[in-house]
């Protein structure tokens, strides 16, 4: 599925393609990445509910009692619910990006989503294809679903073994929405989002939590005589979080709950903290992170103590512990933050483990390390079929470790013409792929550092003897 994105901060086209296991968004600064990402984490992670589309009371039964259900899969009604999802978060930029109603339209009066399909060829796409879903209720399986490719029919298996009187009615209510939901943003299962606020939002959630609850503790103690007053000191103590910022938070706050589940990929956090962070992450009782390194095992200590590296991987570590899952996408905000070049290369290779297992990527990243260790993976991709083991294991590899050439997407954020950005898609050969701004910065630092070693090196001799010569 490719969306079209127009007309959003500085970038007034992007195309994304969301079926790429690993997006890469590259270029200068404010450039506009952090927003399309934001609008695509909007897009494969927000719910929004159907009221009319609620299984019969005669399908519930059957689901219940048969534990299987066959109903017709409406493909005109399918192509509505899409366009009702892009123009849904269309219209609310202003609590995706954290913005008052008014600033929101303000800002993005001509911003765009859509397919970069025609009604009719979507819903050819959506016939033809195929879709493999598992539906949760409260953490546990409670459907699998399938639609068969060149078919109208969804089937439905009940996989709980009893189902009570809440879960009946969210059946009823719910369960069909969820089926849409989730075949709308196929081949993303949910998606998580570490933003460039990770290391504080991890670290410091509490507090910034309790902040807000005392602001609301003064709003409820407040008189109705004080409006004014009251809707004065919101305005002045308070600004809303972006979606993505809150949902961080969220995230922060249920660690101590969702510290009893035990994540899909749960061996590659156990890998992180074996190769780059040489420690255990943990959690307190109080549900705060900390850490405690290979080399002082007993030395436990909070998060916001540990070295900047670790505070900016913790977050990754307990996500891939605890709620990791199958088909998730993860946006990953400079995954370079805080790491030294090695650090970065590892990470990379963790990236490629995390797509070979089943998570979508999307990296916005100004590292040379990263985009260059990418590239090293793709060219493993035809390199280990020729390469013997040995030479493998000398340079770091594995014969499982590499990326697919088409497996990953990359994108040139840059400004052209009328200081707008168009995003441009950046080709990836069976050697990887180039950046040209990063490439041209260290083309002309090096050019610059060679210019002054020779004037330092032999700028001085050649004085020398110019001075005895004449």
């Amino acid at each position: 599925m490719r969306l079209l994105i127009k007309n959003i901060g500085p970038v007034r086209t992007a195309e994304i393609d969301l079926n790429k296991k690993i997006s890469v968004f590259c270029g200068p600064n404010n450039t506009g990445k952090t927003y399309i990402s934001y609008v695509l984490y909007a897009f494969t992670r927000l719910i929004i509910s159907h009221p009319e589309d609620k299984l019969t009371e005669e399908q519930v039964q059957d689901f219940i009692n048969k534990k299987y259900l066959e109903i017709p899969f409406d493909v005109d009604r399918f192509y509505e619910l899409m366009q009702e999802r892009l123009n849904n978060i269309a219209n609310d930029l202003a609590t995706i990006f954290g913005l008052s109603e008014a600033m929101g339209k303000k800002l993005f009066p001509n911003f765009v989503l859509e397919l970069n399909l025609d009604k009719d060829s979507y819903k050819s796409h959506v016939k033809k294809s195929q879709y493999d879903l598992n539906i949760f209720f409260q953490n546990k399986l409670l459907a699998e679903v399938k639609k068969n490719a060149n078919t109208n029919v969804l089937v439905i298996k009940n996989k709980m073994s009893q189902i009570g009187v809440d879960e009946r009615k969210s059946i009823q209510d719910g369960l069909l929405s969820q089926i849409y939901f989730k075949m709308l943003i196929s081949p993303v299962y949910t998606s998580h989002f570490f933003p460039v606020e990770r290391n504080c939002l991890y670290s410091y959630y509490k507090d910034i939590l309790i902040n807000r609850n005392q602001l609301f503790d003064f709003l409820h103690n407040m008189e109705d005589t004080n409006r004014t007053k009251t809707l004065n000191y919101v305005l002045q103590n308070t600004s809303k979080f972006p979606l993505v910022i809150s949902h961080t938070l969220d995230n922060a706050s249920m660690m101590s709950r969702l510290s009893n589940e035990t994540g899909t990929y749960s061996s590659l956090a156990d890998e992180i903290e074996r190769t780059i962070l040489n420690g255990k992450v943990s959690l307190t009782e109080d549900g705060d992170l900390r850490f405690a390194s290979k080399q002082a095992p007993d030395k436990i200590v909070p998060i916001p103590l540990s070295a900047s590296m670790t505070k900016s991987i913790s977050g990754l570590v307990f996500y891939l512990r605890h709620f990791s899952a199958e088909g998730d996408m993860l946006f990953i905000d400079e995954p370079e933050i805080n790491c030294h070049p090695d650090t970065q290369i590892l990470l990379t290779r963790i990236f490629a483990k995390m797509v070979r297992a089943g998570i979508r990527l999307v990296i916005s990243t100004h590292s040379d390390y990263i985009i260059r260790e990418f590239n090293n993976l793709i060219m493993l991709s035809n390199a280990s079929k020729k390469m013997g083991t040995r030479l493998l294991k000398e340079m770091g590899y594995s014969k499982d470790l590499f990326l697919n050439p088409d497996e990953l997407g990359a994108y040139l954020f840059t400004y052209g013409e009328n200081n707008n950005v168009d995003v441009q898609s950046i080709e990836v050969t069976d050697s990887g792929f180039e950046v040209s701004t990063i490439d041209d910065t260290i083309s002309k630092l090096n050019e610059i550092s060679e210019t002054l070693y020779y004037e330092l090196r032999y700028g001085k001799e050649k004085k020398t003897k110019q001075k005895g010569d004449a």
